[in-house]
């Protein structure tokens, strides 16, 4: 079997990577598999049922940090940054002054030459 093939079925069964991410398997083991046994053999349910118990654990875990991040949040401390910033952008506001715009000007014709 070819390496593509077996790049389509790990796109189709992505709980693979877990198990590889984990370093409970290596991707040569279950090309081995994939290539003694090819996709439709029993031997990929033991990766796919125990996997789904360990992905529903890793997302509640993922969510725990998630809400433990901003629950860690400090939201003064993020209102007083952000105060901050515009000061300095008004400071240098004031530093690169106003653009005046000039009134009443115009602009001489191209064609009008001056003699000397």
């Amino acid at each position: 079997m070819s390496k593509a093939l077996f790049k389509e079925f790990v796109k189709k069964n992505v709980n693979l990577i877990s198990y590889v991410e984990s370093g409970k398997t290596t991707w040569q083991h279950l090309y081995e598999l994939y290539d003694l046994y090819g996709e439709n053999s029993n031997i990929w349910e033991k990766y796919k049922i125990k996997n789904t118990a360990s992905s529903i654990e890793t997302s509640n875990q993922g969510l725990k940090d998630l809400f433990g991040l901003v629950k860690g949040i400090d939201l003064e401390t993020i209102r007083k940054g952000i105060n901050s910033i515009d000061k300095v952008i008004d400071a240098f506001k004031e530093l690169g002054g106003e653009e005046k715009e000039i009134k009443n000007y115009e602009p001489r014709p191209t064609y009008k030459y001056f003699e000397d």
